[in-house]
């Protein structure tokens, strides 16, 4: 059994006090059990003034995680704001990895998991995934990588972003550090049973209309019905604008059973869709919409489908949906805390959401998603 413990601070200038606070907070000697990890969430300039490196290198275990737009534990949420939850067990051990993400990240990943899934005598329950915001190795890149080098092991986690416009400061951390290119891992090894739940739009937020994916190129999307992306978006009346922001795509995945969501960087000048992920040929396609209310509901039908107790909820939003609440922005984490009874949760807003999603035959598949809150129940 894993057991959580969360904490927070705002002092992003006394790294001392932010210390004292979290350690009280924690309760290290009372709860802390044979094998830990950390996971932090973070606004980006508590890298900068050293809080972040002086809280991590002062607790006895590795700490992994992401700076964000906004972060939220045990019922505290801001943006300006240091989070961290802690999980423990006797029976469960935790193994971290830092892996460079350059044009060898494939090498890299496979020369990094393989000691890792080797420091055990059976493969990890689960692992965390911790990726860097580049948007030439796209995520689904760095998961598909994944995914082949675990052999298919479960993977959980986000894309690092932060609170500039251009996610300029968005960084993976690692014990402390910080880093703009590369992934972090952590690895679950024992006995657990961990539950998944994703909510994207609401069905009615979806176009009736499908279309077919007729060339692509991995994340870029070249052709729809076998006319240019920007003649299909004429063609069904939506602006190029709408595109880049509050619309996304659906691609439906497994002969169009599991539905995908996915944002689209920018438009070619040749009229394909610059994708965040990979849009493969033959797949169906919609069109979605996303706004404050349809945000709402969808967080909370999911989060009252997994909080039937009083485990640990890891839980990352997609920034777009953040931004859909506009000046309600902190109405999605309100639903999971009302939830949650303000405890057991640790919410960031993610650049891209990582979370197995099971295929027809009820296996669990590694799927990576855009416009999407991802939960991981974890006991």
């Amino acid at each position: 059994m894993i057991k959580s413990y969360s904490a927070s601070t705002r002092e992003i200038d006394d790294a001392s006090a932010a210390v004292t606070e979290i350690k009280e907070a924690l309760d290290l000697e009372n709860n802390l059990l044979t094998n830990s990890l950390g996971i932090v969430s973070c606004f980006s300039e508590f890298e900068t003034t050293g809080v972040l490196k002086e809280i991590c290198d002062a607790l006895p275990f590795d700490c992994i995680g992401i700076t964000s737009a906004l972060c939220s534990v045990t019922g505290e949420t801001d943006q300006i704001i240091f989070t961290i939850t802690v999980l423990t067990s006797d029976d469960c051990e935790f193994k971290t990895s830092l892996i460079p993400i350059d044009e060898d990240y494939e090498k890299n990943i496979n020369s990094s998991v393989s000691p890792l899934l080797k420091q055990c005598e059976k493969s990890p329950s689960l692992i965390l995934g911790y990726f860097p915001l580049i948007h030439t190795i796209g995520g689904d890149m760095i998961l598909a990588a994944l995914d082949k080098a675990t052999g298919g092991i479960p993977i959980f986690g986000t894309v690092a972003i932060d609170h500039t416009m251009d996610f300029k400061t968005s960084m993976t951390i690692y014990n402390g550090n910080a880093y703009r290119e590369h992934a972090v891992l952590g690895a679950i090894y024992g006995e657990i049973d961990a539950t998944y739940q994703i909510a994207t739009l609401s069905e009615e937020k979806i176009r009736k209309q499908r279309a077919i994916i007729t060339k692509s190129q991995g994340s870029l999307l070249i052709s729809v019905n076998d006319k240019t992306v920007s003649e299909y978006l004429n063609e069904v009346g939506v602006s190029e604008s709408d595109m880049l922001g509050i619309v996304p795509f659906v691609v439906g995945y497994d002969e169009g059973r599991t539905l995908i969501a996915r944002a689209v960087y920018a438009l070619t000048p040749e009229g394909s869709a610059a994708c965040a992920g990979i849009m493969p040929e033959g797949a169906t396609l919609s069109i979605g919409r996303i706004d404050e209310h349809d945000v709402q509901l969808t967080t909370k039908e999911a989060i009252n489908r997994i909080t039937d107790d009083g485990y640990f909820v890891l839980v990352y939003s997609c920034v777009a949906r953040y931004f859909a609440l506009g000046l309600s922005a902190d109405k999605e984490v309100e639903e999971i805390s009302k939830a949650k009874s303000d405890k057991d949760y640790h919410f960031a807003y993610s650049g891209g959401e990582i979370c197995p999603v099971k295929n027809a035959d009820g296996k669990l598949k590694n799927f990576y998603h855009n416009f999407t809150i991802v939960m991981c129940k974890i006991r």
